[in-house]
């Protein structure tokens, strides 16, 4: 507690000490003149009464009078409250003393207070001024030190400062000397460079001389490695002549499953061979092909039925499904003897609740009706006699017959023992192999069981694989 709280607090009990005597002083004086005003008016009651009793005693003494009989009793009754009166302010003053008694005891004990406050104040303030002596010594240690830590460094840069000067001058003289040398040096190269431009220019004329042998030695193989055609036997309007069927560079690979990809190469070709000459046919050739999209088969048939130029389809291997409708539903379609042709119902998995399915199997069964009636009509059967003789020849529906076959059944125009490939001119030892079979993004890979399979395309809506997969080694993704 700090002095001058201390003198606050004594400062606060005084006024309480005067203020409480003051209102017990004030308290008291009324009671104390009201118990003398009622001892005097009864002094001045009795007085009279005393007379009138006198007088009536001297009249009537044996009857008493009820109202001196009254005047005694309210005089009992006031000598009574004048008593408890004087009971409460004498107990009101030894409680005032009391309570004076213990604000002189806490005065006291805040006296003691404030003086050892005063001692501890006064023996900090020694400590303090202690302190701050010894803080100053110190200050002055510390400001001679840095004074002579700052002298030091300047002294040290200085010898730096003389030192990197020194070290310049070395430099300076030794960039001179190196001047020197290099300039010596750059005359030498360039008495060596114009030397090797010399010689150079003699090591181009021989390389000139070794490239004019090497170039006509390259172009005496090419004339040996390339077969010039003729263009009269290349481009026959009647290409099966004497047994031998001719296909020319107008040709166009179809291979592997039909999908876009393959669909978009084969019409994009025929496109192009049709703006080049209407005259002459294009061959599609299969080598071999499962199927697969009937949309994108589709889109080649009317490709083929779209051209004014004539498209001949050639089997040399195997055609199935989609691929086996487009050799048949062609213009002209050749095959070899022993090329295998299946026709088949489409035949694919499908996932979905009942409703689903059943519209998937209508969509379905319209593809078919499209795809095979114009097969089922070349053969003069119903598309349902097409079906059925499909299950007599082989339980699972999967008809395939050789070419020769193939010709009676009308699934093949023309079955030929040579095919004559007058497009490859140029010696695949050396130029590697021709460019004409169609290329696509599919490819095969491994599943989990080390199988190999690949992964056909997703189909566009509506669209169906006409494929024949017996090992389901085309699969969807």
């Amino acid at each position: 507690m700090s002095q001058f709280q201390i003198l606050i607090r004594f400062v606060f009990i005084a006024a309480l000490l005067a203020g409480g005597k003051v209102a017990a002083q004030s308290q008291l004086e009324p009671l104390v003149v009201e118990a003398n005003k009622g001892v005097d008016a009864e002094e001045a009651d009795q007085s009279p009464e005393k007379e009138s009793s006198s007088e009536a005693s001297e009249d009537s003494e044996d009857a008493p009078d009820p109202k001196e009989e009254a005047r005694k009793a309210e005089v009992k009754a006031l000598n009574g409250e004048r008593e408890l009166i004087q009971a409460r302010m004498s107990l009101r003053a030894e409680k005032f003393k009391e309570e004076i008694a213990v604000l002189k005891e806490e005065k006291e004990l805040l006296a003691l207070e404030n003086s050892l406050a005063r001692e501890r104040l006064s023996r900090e303030l020694t400590e303090l001024k202690a302190e701050n002596e010894r803080l100053s010594v110190k200050m002055d240690a510390l400001s001679k030190e840095i004074s002579l830590a700052g002298l030091e460094s300047k002294k040290a840069l200085t010898e730096e400062l003389a030192a990197l000067k020194l070290e310049e001058e070395r430099l300076i003289l030794s960039n001179s000397i190196l001047s020197k040398k290099m300039e010596g040096e750059l005359t030498g190269l360039r008495l060596e460079d114009t030397r090797l431009k010399l010689k150079r220019s003699v090591l181009d004329v021989g390389v000139a001389e070794l490239q004019a042998k090497l170039s006509m030695k390259e172009k005496g193989d090419l004339v040996d490695n390339i077969v010039y055609r003729d263009e009269e036997t290349m481009y026959l309007q009647e290409p099966f002549v004497d047994g031998v069927l001719h296909v020319s560079d107008r040709r166009i690979a179809l291979n592997g499953p039909i999908w876009s990809g393959l669909a978009d190469y084969v019409s994009e070709r025929i496109n192009f061979f049709n703006n080049e000459s209407v005259e002459y046919p294009i061959f599609l050739v299969i080598d071999s092909s499962p199927g697969g999209s009937v949309m994108s088969g589709y889109k080649i048939l009317k490709s083929m039925h779209g051209s004014t130029a004539p498209v001949f389809v050639v089997v040399k291997s195997y055609a199935a499904s989609m691929a086996a409708s487009i050799a048949t539903l062609a213009e002209r379609s050749y095959s070899y003897p022993n090329a295998v042709i299946l026709h088949h119902q489409i035949s694919w998995g499908v996932s979905g609740n009942l409703t689903q399915q059943r519209e998937f199997l209508e969509e379905a069964e319209e593809w078919w009706r499209r795809v095979a009636r114009p097969v089922a009509e070349k053969m003069n059967l119903t598309l349902d006699e097409f079906i059925a003789l499909m299950y007599d020849k082989n339980s699972d529906g999967d008809w395939r017959e050789f070419g020769d076959r193939a010709q009676e059944l009308k699934w093949i125009d023309q079955v030929v023992d040579r095919i004559w490939e007058m497009s490859v001119d140029k010696n695949p030892d050396r130029f590697g192999r021709s460019l004409i079979f169609a290329e696509g993004t599919l490819e095969e890979s491994l599943d989990e069981e080390g199988k190999p399979f690949m992964a056909l395309p997703r189909l566009e809506p509506f669209d169906f694989y006409y494929l024949y997969n017996p090992d389901q080694y085309y699969r969807l993704r």
